[in-house]
């Protein structure tokens, strides 16, 4: 509505414009809680274009799926207790959708193969076939990693991932507005 746009824009001073392709997506995660935006001198942003991390994209699918329980982080280097995101990444490792690992690598950048493998993870997606059919449909499918085929073709086959022009682009960064 009309409100929503005016309230959304008058929260981030970076939010697209209604009719730019992110504007829904961006605005259904605020609205649903998905999305909170960065404080950054006295005014609040939604950066659309900037890269999604490891920490942010746990944070999301924690709030998505309404995640509560937490794991242990024994062994971790990179995330310290005191962090914004260390309850986050403890409550996506008891989910499923990252894994145990001595560097979570919380602030890196997430590529869109990784995105893809954690979504599926969190929809208990895997296909079995080892063909992996579903990825026929990208040019770019040997550039995907071993590890995350399972995956991605269970999500490609369920439709939840269509790539752009023929590719997937799994090695790239994806960014807020795309995810």
């Amino acid at each position: 509505t009309n409100g929503t746009k005016e309230l959304l824009a008058a929260i981030f001073k970076d939010m697209p414009e209604e009719g730019f392709w992110s504007y829904p997506a961006l605005s259904a995660a605020v609205e649903n809680g998905l999305l909170d935006g960065f404080e950054e001198g006295g005014a609040r942003y939604i950066k659309p274009e900037a890269s999604l991390t490891r920490a942010q994209m746990a944070t999301i699918v924690n709030r998505a799926f309404g995640a509560q329980a937490a794991a242990a982080l024994t062994g971790v280097t990179d995330v310290p207790s005191y962090t914004w995101y260390a309850p986050e990444m403890q409550k996506a490792v008891q989910m499923g959708t990252f894994m145990l690992d001595t560097k979570m690598r919380p602030n890196d950048s997430i590529t869109r193969q990784e995105a893809f493998v954690v979504l599926a993870r969190a929809f208990k997606l895997q296909d079995a076939d080892k063909a992996y059919k579903p990825l026929n449909a990208f040019s770019d499918k040997a550039d995907i990693a071993d590890w995350a085929k399972p995956n991605l073709s269970a999500m490609a086959g369920a439709g939840y991932i269509q790539g752009s022009g023929g590719y997937l682009q799994p090695k790239a960064s994806i960014t807020r507005a795309e995810f």
